[in-house]
């Protein structure tokens, strides 16, 4: 995604939909300990909605990645050195 302005809505527009299905799996965790579904469908729904955003994820997010690198986001623990995210890169 050469244009960085629909790279920036496509990132923000997906991190909304994984915050909703990250809600929607600890709500299906939470009806299995209240006995309302078994351990075995929230266990399935989580590994299904979790492969796939990982899936879709890395699909679209890693080529907006390496086409505009400073979009990626960096956590409080990172130093910051060229060095250090070195390291980090797959």
């Amino acid at each position: 995604m050469q244009n960085r302005e629909v790279a920036e809505n496509v990132i923000e527009t997906l991190f909304d939909v994984t915050e909703k299905l990250y809600s929607s799996v600890d709500m299906t965790h939470t009806c299995s300990q209240e006995g309302k579904i078994s351990k075995e469908e929230a266990d399935a729904y989580r590994t299904t909605v979790l492969n796939s955003l990982d899936e879709l994820l890395q699909a679209v997010i890693g080529p907006i990645y390496e086409t505009h690198p400073d979009l990626r986001p960096t956590c409080c623990c990172c130093s910051g050195s060229e060095e250090d995210e070195a390291d980090l890169q797959p």
